[in-house]
């Protein structure tokens, strides 16, 4: 199975084929609304959008290699990150038991795309993972010409252990993204 198709957010999206199309749109983005309005699913768009080789005047082409890959949340160069409850047991193997974790999310979310998504309050972007995306940020894209990070419920990477060091290290990357890159945020808070 893969994404459903984006429901509503009519103006947003076609202000924002428009900036891309003219070449205006910034390199760093943030969506804010209220949980379940579609903010990630919109950033899944904007993203397949940015990817995709043959863009409509309003939006992806959805027929394109791109295109399919991104709807199917496989695409090397569209990279979701959202709050994970933080692996137990796993010392500084971190990252990798968190990057685990969500290769298994994603997995699910592809089969489950009805499933809610909405993370308890133990679960958090960790440093590790904000370092996994800067590392992620700094290489080439594997497939197309530039690369696509959503960091979804972005306001998970204050509060935990009483440090915001993941939210500080991810904005410097914020400020001066590589080029062909497009960093977008949603957060409900």
């Amino acid at each position: 199975m893969s994404l459903l198709p984006v429901e509503g957010h009519a103006e947003t999206r076609t202000a924002l084929a428009a900036a891309v199309g003219a070449g205006r749109l910034p390199d760093s983005l943030l969506f804010h609304g209220p949980p379940g309005v579609g903010k990630q699913r919109l950033a899944l768009w904007l993203g397949q959008l940015l990817l995709c080789d043959q863009p409509a005047g309003d939006g992806p082409c959805g027929e394109c290699q791109a295109c399919r890959l991104a709807i199917r949340l496989e695409h090397p160069d569209l990279h979701w990150f959202f709050p994970l409850p933080r692996p137990k047991g796993v010392g500084d193997r971190l990252g990798d038991a968190l990057e685990e974790a969500r290769a298994a999310e994603l997995a699910v979310r592809r089969a489950e795309p009805l499933r809610a998504t909405a993370a308890d309050g133990l679960a958090g972007i960790y440093l590790a993972h904000v370092h996994v995306l800067l590392r992620s940020a700094s290489s080439r894209p594997a497939m197309g010409r530039r690369k696509v990070f959503v960091v979804g419920d972005a306001e998970a990477l204050v509060p935990q252990e009483a440090s915001p060091e993941a939210a500080n290290a991810l904005l410097k990357l914020l400020e001066e993204p590589p080029a062909n890159t497009t960093i977008i945020l949603t957060a409900a808070d």
